[in-house]
């Protein structure tokens, strides 16, 4: 009987230390995760999270297993018999305090319990690589041609002004290099206005327009949609470049900050709820915003929408020349405005100090 009891605890014991040396060959499912060559970190992680349980689980199960030999084969010997009842207590105390463990957590909140590999696995966003010679660039004469002395200068971010590249004014013609077809560079031009208060128009502010597409002759637009008022020749001082797959968006425009609909002092909404919130949608160039919302009543403090949109806002009609204001959403749903913002609304000449553009159009971004 001693021999048998020695094996069965040789046997266990090998069991427990050869396990790691066939888990190093394969390893076994558990918790519906495999193990392999491309496994992460962080899968690692919760598979051994869950080999632990199941480690705990068989040893306190062995120890019962073995405390039972010891009970049977004690033959009525007191200290035997005793040895192998506080073996047997001592397992299913184990057992239990395991199990109460789990589910104490289990129930304060069951997300201890159950580790998602995502909240581990931090997948930074993939930021898209600019080939080189992919950009934006400018010429200092028409149809792409630069002069003797002057290289084209390639954008591929926001340019606030180009006082470094010396290429203040400059301008004449634009072309696009895009990497392919679901990233394409746009831009939003800012024109310079020295006859105005607000200078040169660096820093993204003046008269702007925007295109997708190459400009042949800056005094010209592309089409109804793009340059459209013409910027005009050696009047670019500013540029915001945003990346876009072409495609355009939908968004929810709101009276009130927080995207939430006007409520009344009690805190019910209120009934007339058009005037509040308004949906537009819109990449096919500018679109009034008085066409598109004729209900929409007070300024926009507030935008809902889906991450990964540009708007752009201009505070003037879509066929005029006037100043834009630019707006990306992200991953909350819903950013506040700032009222006291760009672009103002326009009455006779006056800038008001609120926000109530009379144009947009939205661009599907690419990060």
């Amino acid at each position: 009987m001693k021999n048998f009891k020695k094996i069965i605890y040789f046997s266990l014991l090998g069991i427990l230390f050869i396990s790691p040396a066939f888990a190093a060959m394969q390893y076994p499912e558990i918790g519906g995760i495999n193990i392999n060559e491309d496994t992460s970190a962080a899968t690692y992680v919760v598979y051994f999270f869950n080999l632990a349980i199941a480690a705990g689980a068989f040893i306190a199960g062995a120890v019962l297993f073995m405390a039972g030999v010891d009970y049977v084969s004690a033959r009525g010997e007191p200290a035997k018999l005793d040895s192998a009842k506080n073996k047997i207590k001592n397992a299913f105390l184990g057992l239990t305090i395991l199990l109460a463990a789990f589910m104490i957590l289990n129930i304060i909140n069951p997300q201890l319990t159950s580790i998602n590999i995502s909240q581990l696995e931090k997948t930074p966003d993939k930021e898209i690589v600019i080939p080189e010679g992919s950009g934006i660039y400018l010429y200092d004469s028409v149809n792409y041609v630069s002069s003797e002395n002057e290289e084209p200068v390639r954008i591929t971010k926001t340019m606030g002004g180009f006082i470094e590249s010396n290429f203040a004014n400059k301008a004449e013609s634009i072309k696009f290099n895009n990497p392919t077809e679901e990233f394409k560079f746009g831009a939003v031009l800012y024109a310079s206005k020295e006859d105005s208060a607000e200078g040169s128009g660096s820093d993204l502010r003046g008269n702007c327009a925007y295109t997708l597409s190459d400009v042949s002759d800056l005094s010209v637009a592309v089409n109804d949609k793009e340059n459209y008022p013409p910027i005009g020749r050696d009047k670019l001082a500013s540029m915001l470049v945003f990346k876009t797959d072409g495609g355009s968006g939908s968004i929810k425009i709101y009276n009130t900050i927080n995207c939430k609909d006007r409520t009344d002092e009690y805190g019910v909404t209120c009934k007339k709820k058009k005037y509040d919130d308004c949906e537009i949608s819109g990449g096919s160039g500018f679109e009034d915003l008085k066409k598109a919302c004729p209900d929409f009543k007070g300024d926009i403090m507030s935008i809902e929408a889906g991450d990964g949109l540009g708007i752009l806002f201009k505070a003037t009609s879509k066929n005029e020349a006037g100043r834009c204001h630019y707006i990306e959403t992200n991953a909350t749903g819903c950013v506040n405005v700032v009222k006291y913002s760009y672009v103002f609304n326009m009455n006779d000449k006056q800038y008001e100090s609120t926000f109530t553009p009379k144009s947009f159009v939205i661009f599907s971004l690419v990060k």
